[in-house]
């Protein structure tokens, strides 16, 4: 189990930030498998809607570090 925070921009200067919790394993290979959730907060007009959103995702991290992440909006 994982808990993390960030921040995210937009090209035009958005910002977003961000905290999340998932829960992961070690895949045979030597990389790791995370499912999770994140809840975003922003105080741009043009992404407020990010405010009510629950984000849902997965993080797939290779043995090289090499990631992939795919995230849906929780509806």
């Amino acid at each position: 189990q994982g808990q993390g925070q960030g921040v995210v921009m937009g090209a035009g200067g958005e910002m977003a930030s961000y905290v999340g919790t998932g829960l992961g394993i070690f895949t045979a290979t030597g990389g790791v498998s995370f499912r999770g959730a994140l809840y975003l907060q922003t105080a741009s007009p043009k992404w407020a809607r990010l405010n009510n959103v629950s984000v849902i995702y997965e993080n797939e991290t290779d043995a090289n570090g090499n990631s992939t992440l795919k995230s849906w909006e929780w509806k």
